[in-house]
């Protein structure tokens, strides 16, 4: 997970949905967006008024002056390569207050004026994304036309998103989606749920292992070799243990950071989340290795307060030079080589984790009864068009097209592109999928923080994480 973090863990019963109205919608209690540390403010923000709408969600509707001060002042794709077929609509867009996000809310001037299309701007922290976008295309109030989403979401949303497969042949001037410039895995985990393509891909993640090259000199390791296996991880992390540093950055938290580490050391031990039968079975033999080796390997190495960390505390335990190794997304990889915020820029190597690389990122997608469907249609298309990203990965932007990320200029700029591209195009995978993946992620950080913490076994922990996760699906209706 990147820092689009947002706020702290609801500390509620993760099966308990929440009620209004009509509509039951589980809570959620984080998301997986990324944080780069783009610029804080924009200066050129004219006006910013706070809205509210009849479903008594806060909106901030931003209008720009123009963007040309961040993001140049040439409008790649030209009043007369868009279409003004919709120009005086409106498009009401929930997006997220993180930073990653900020170009793309700067650029929406320009759609607007080369369109004549106006875009209302939601921008929603990321722990209450899940549940308002739920609650408002599940009860039918459709006030947002668009939204963005995290792949986790994907199967609780299909039902309510548009297939956007044909957007560029459907809806005349709409720049082409280019769908070969994405990985196939990436375009498929990020938008496509039962052969629809449900979504786009905006921003690219993956998570990478991150070791710290000078502490690797000082203890006679060579910095040019990164681990390539979880027991060298432990083997290099007790060597480098020392003065104040750490041998590894495990967030131990009831918190998604955490899952994230279940998730890596699960996949990479070769295990399933289901049985042959379609049940789950999270208490087999490469779930209980994953915990246990989170517990009795890596919580001896890591700093002492990790117990409540989450991706923050791992990227400044490893930026200010205290921990050995961390796992870090791409996201976090250009504050780490910020010689202005960080202690170890130019110092630290990143190598894919053992076993393989587990995405994040996040897609954007269209009600598919927004009330104004072609343009909705057009603005995403245009928002993930080669052009416009090339201008967002400029600025720090973690994207997920292949030809930008290959381009060698940004690549000389944010080298971590190039190994986005690469890990994009090698082994990954993504999260249990599920529908209300959140809900039962949380359940596994839950156990994996009470292993690491010794107040049950890991053997008491992937029990209890069965029982209750059939528990939650049979109280869901997906088990019988």
């Amino acid at each position: 997970m990147g820092s689009d973090r947002g706020g702290g863990r609801h500390d509620l019963d993760p099966g308990r949905p929440v009620r209004r109205g009509h509509a039951e919608v589980p809570r959620a209690r984080t998301d997986h967006g990324r944080s780069q540390g783009l610029a804080a403010k924009d200066k050129q923000i004219r006006h910013i008024r706070e809205e509210t709408s009849m479903t008594g969600i806060t909106r901030r509707q931003f209008t720009m002056a123009t963007a040309a001060g961040l993001l140049g002042t040439a409008i790649p794709l030209r009043a007369q390569e868009l279409p003004r077929t919709y120009a005086g609509s409106t498009l009401n867009i929930m997006s997220r207050t993180s930073p990653p996000f900020d170009p793309s809310v700067r650029l929406g001037e320009e759609f607007t004026q080369a369109t004549g299309i106006k875009l209302n701007v939601t921008r929603i922290a990321p722990s209450d994304h899940y549940a308002k976008l739920m609650l408002d295309w599940s009860s039918g109030t459709n006030a947002f036309d668009v939204s963005l989403f995290v792949y986790q979401w994907k199967a609780d949303l299909a039902p309510f998103l548009a297939d956007l497969t044909n957007v560029d042949k459907d809806v005349p001037g709409a720049p082409s989606l280019d769908l070969d410039d994405y990985a196939p895995k990436v375009l498929e985990v990020y938008g496509k749920n039962n052969g629809k393509l449900v979504g786009l891909p905006v921003l690219g993640d993956v998570a990478f292992m991150l070791y710290n090259k000078e502490i690797y000199k000082a203890k006679g390791l060579d910095p040019e070799k990164g681990p390539l296996s979880w027991e060298e991880i432990v083997a290099r992390g007790k060597q480098t243990m020392s003065d104040g540093v750490y041998g590894y950055a495990l967030p131990a938290g009831k918190t998604p950071q955490c899952y994230v580490m279940w998730s890596l050391l699960q996949h990479s031990f070769g295990g399933q989340f289901f049985d042959k039968a379609g049940n789950p079975d999270l208490a087999n033999e490469a779930s209980l290795k994953a915990i246990k080796f989170m517990a009795e390997q890596l919580q001896p190495i890591s700093p002492p307060g990790n117990l409540t960390w989450d991706y923050n505390e791992v990227l400044n335990s490893f930026q200010q030079g205290k921990s050995a190794h961390a796992v870090m997304w791409a996201g976090g990889l250009g504050a780490l080589s910020d010689p202005a915020k960080s202690t170890v820029a130019g110092k630290f190597g990143a190598v894919m984790p053992p076993g393989g690389a587990l995405l994040g990122g996040t897609s954007i997608g269209v009600n598919a009864k927004a009330k104004n469907p072609e343009a909705a249609r057009l603005y995403v298309a245009w928002l993930t068009s080669k052009a416009i990203v090339q201008r967002t990965a400029a600025v720090g932007t973690s994207p997920a097209r292949l030809s930008v990320l290959r381009d060698a200029a940004l690549g000389a700029k944010y080298p971590h592109y190039q190994a986005l591209a690469q890990a994009f195009s090698a082994e990954t995978f993504g999260y249990i999928p599920v529908k209300e993946a959140e809900q039962v992620l949380l359940m596994i950080a839950d156990e994996a923080n009470a292993a690491c913490a010794k107040t049950k076994t890991p053997e008491q922990a992937v029990a209890d994480l069965q029982a209750k996760t059939t528990q939650f699906m049979k109280r869901r209706g997906y088990l019988k």
